[in-house]
C-alpha cells in the first residue's frame, strides 16, 4: 500500500488537472470548436449551394435541356448577382426530403416557392415572401356536392389526390382526417392531382390557383373550382434555410427585400403570371 501512494497522488493530480481545465484556458480548446455556419461557408467558397423543386412556375427546371426559369429561379439570380455569389444548383430535391437536405449541410438553401408550416418551422427556417398564394379546392366539372360547405369533403366515402409531403398532403390530413388519401411520389408533377380528380380516381384536391387554370386552359370543361367557400389556405412564398442560420437568412432576407422595393421581384412575377390575381404581391410602402 505505501508503495502505491506515489502512483495515486499523480492520478489524483492529474484528474484534478483535468477539472481545473474546464474552468480555465483549456475551454478554448478543440472540445468548444463551433461548427462553421452557413454564413461563414458561403463567404468562404464564394458561392452559395441550392436544392430546387420544380412547381411552376415558381421554379421550372425544363425535362429535355435541364435549363432553369421561374420566379425565384430569376429572383435568386438577381439576389447572387447583387451579393457577388455564384448560385450553385447542387441537388433536386422533394417536399418531404427538402429539410433532410439542409440539416444533412447537402445544401445551403433550398430554392421554390415553399410555404412555411409550423411542422417545417420547428426544423428549419425561412427567408422574406416573393409574394402570397391562396390554396383553394378542386373538383371535377360535374360536381357540387362540396359546394357552400367544404366539411363535407371529410367523409370516409371521400378520394382525395395529393402529392405527399406537399401541401395537398398536410391540408387532407388536418382538415379531412376520415377522407381517403391517394398519395402521389413526392417528385410528381403537382398537376398530376387534378388529372387524377378529372379522370375519377379522386374526387378533390388542393392547389393553389395558378396551377388549377393551367391546367383548365390547356383541359377545357375537365375541372372547376369549389363554388362559394374560402380559400384553405393563404401562404407567403418563400425559400428555407438552416434552422438558426440568422446571418446567413439575414443577407439574403436583404437582398430580396431590395429586390421587392425596387420593383424588380414585381417585374419578374408579371412576367410568369398568365391569369391575372393568380398571385398576391408583397405590399410595398408606396403602394
Amino acid at each position: 500500500m505505501i508503495n502505491d501512494r506515489p502512483r495515486l497522488l499523480t492520478v489524483l493530480v492529474g484528474l484534478l488537472a483535468l477539472l481545473a481545465c474546464g474552468y480555465s484556458s483549456c475551454r478554448t480548446g478543440p472540445a468548444n470548436t463551433q461548427t462553421e455556419d452557413a454564413y461563414a461557408r458561403v463567404l468562404k467558397q464564394g458561392s452559395i449551394r441550392v436544392g430546387y423543386i420544380s412547381y411552376p412556375p415558381s421554379f421550372i427546371k425544363d425535362p429535355n435541356s435541364g435549363q432553369m426559369s421561374g420566379i425565384f429561379h430569376e429572383v435568386l439570380q438577381e439576389v447572387g448577382k447583387n451579393l457577388d455569389l455564384k448560385i450553385d444548383y447542387t441537388e433536386e430535391v422533394g417536399w418531404g426530403t427538402m429539410i433532410e437536405a439542409i440539416r444533412s449541410g447537402r445544401v445551403d438553401l433550398v430554392c421554390t416557392g415553399i410555404w412555411p408550416t409550423p411542422a417545417r418551422g420547428k426544423l428549419a427556417d425561412f427567408t422574406a415572401p416573393l409574394y402570397y398564394s391562396t390554396v383553394r379546392a378542386y373538383v371535377r366539372a360535374d360536381n357540387s356536392k362540396y359546394d357552400g360547405n367544404l366539411a363535407s369533403i371529410n367523409a370516409a366515402t371521400t378520394k382525395i389526390s395529393a402529392v405527399d409531403g406537399e401541401m395537398s398532403s398536410i391540408i387532407a390530413k388536418d382538415e379531412f382526417p376520415k377522407a381517403q388519401m391517394n398519395g402521389l411520389p413526392q417528385n410528381t408533377d403537382v398537376s398530376q392531382v387534378l388529372l387524377e380528380v378529372a379522370t375519377n380516381k379522386a374526387d378533390v384536391t388542393f392547389v393553389e390557383p395558378a396551377v388549377a387554370m393551367e391546367y383548365i386552359r390547356n383541359n377545357p370543361g375537365k375541372i372547376k373550382e369549389v363554388a362559394n367557400v374560402k380559400p384553405l389556405r393563404v401562404f407567403p412564398n418563400v425559400m428555407m434555410v438552416g434552422k438558426g442560420e440568422d446571418r446567413f437568412r439575414s443577407t439574403i432576407n436583404i437582398a430580396i427585400q431590395d429586390l421587392v422595393n425596387n420593383g424588380f421581384v414585381d417585374k419578374v412575377i408579371d412576367k410568369y403570371e398568365k391569369y391575372p390575381n393568380s398571385f398576391q404581391r408583397v405590399a410595398t410602402p408606396y403602394k
